[in-house]
């Protein structure tokens, strides 16, 4: 009995932890399709309405919500996916580590920018001007 617990321990992290990051991965993709689904016939309805109506789609409560956590479950799924390859490819732990904190932070980042913006929009306050008002 204690050889298979001595065997887990010279298995790689990604190996012992794979079947629930694999789960999440899958999981996640099912969210996406009905999301992505609602992305294009929103797209579609969109198409002809202009600023306005744009600016009116994003105040609609259910809009901003889908679309937010639109984001947040494809920014997590990026995140899921690049750690998958690094985890395959990058070997080095130190370049690893480094590069997932990156990732991390990257995807973290992009999911904060985005809700911001469409918090800010579904509430009725102007877009920032370009450059950010700088």
């Amino acid at each position: 009995m204690s050889k298979p617990a001595r065997y887990i321990r010279h298995v790689k992290v990604s190996e012992r932890h794979g079947a629930g990051e694999w789960t999440a991965e899958r999981l996640s993709s099912l969210v996406l399709v009905p999301l992505a689904l609602w992305g294009l016939w929103s797209a579609w309805a969109l198409s002809g309405a202009g600023y306005d109506g744009a600016l009116d789609w994003f105040r609609s409560p259910v809009n901003a919500a889908l679309l937010a956590i639109t984001l947040l479950i494809s920014a997590w799924h990026m995140n899921m996916g690049l750690k998958v390859i690094v985890d395959d490819y990058i070997h080095k732990p130190s370049s690893r580590t480094a590069l997932l904190l990156l990732i991390g932070a990257l995807c973290l980042l992009l999911a904060a920018a985005g809700v911001f913006f469409i918090v800010r929009l579904a509430l009725g306050s102007a877009p920032l001007p370009a450059g950010l008002g700088a």
